[in-house]
């Protein structure tokens, strides 16, 4: 998993070859290290709003949430791949969703470890622009090889996917 992190073409090739049962590790791994991340982030700006039962009761709900959003988005996100190329199913589209989340997630673990440290928030938002920026590349590249699309076709799917996304819940939060 941590090969993302330097050489995520290669690991995006053997993930052809590999089956749900590691990709669902990939997910749930990667759910903790952004529930992990989240929660230093929470202990160190939010000290005194941490409750025992907030605390519980956040982790579980993050960690099941990211996991149960991760295989929702990408069943939407495969569909619209596959509209576009006719090929690809659904592995190959939460393969590449959960790919694409590993960096920001490891990213936001680490980064939130070191905002304990002095310099520690300037240091955290450069490793959070890091995972960001090699998660999003990792999104396009793995869609391209999984669904064999060119560039401009992922970019359609991805816009296709997220905007009405985004919108529906822009929507359901300010009900």
């Amino acid at each position: 998993m941590f090969r993302l992190l330097y050489d995520p073409v290669s690991e995006i090739r053997h993930a052809k070859k590999q089956g749900y049962a590691k990709l669902l590790l990939y997910l749930v791994a990667v759910s903790l290290f952004a529930t992990a991340g989240v929660l230093f982030l929470a202990a160190r700006y939010f000290p005194s709003a941490l409750t025992l039962n907030l605390l519980v009761s956040g982790i579980v709900g993050l960690l099941f949430g990211l996991i149960a959003a991760h295989i929702v988005v990408a069943f939407f996100f495969s569909f619209a791949l596959h509209i576009l190329d006719g090929k690809g199913g659904y592995y190959d589209g939460l393969t590449a969703l959960v790919y694409a989340m590993v960096a920001p997630a490891i990213m936001l673990f680490f980064g939130g470890a070191l905002t304990f440290i002095p310099f520690g928030p300037i240091l955290f938002l450069f490793l959070l622009v890091y995972g960001v920026v090699l998660g999003t590349a990792t999104l396009f590249r793995a869609a391209k090889e999984f669904f064999e699309l060119d560039y401009a076709g992922v970019l359609s799917a991805v816009l296709i996917t997220f905007v009405p996304l985004i919108f529906l819940c822009t929507t359901l939060f300010n009900l």
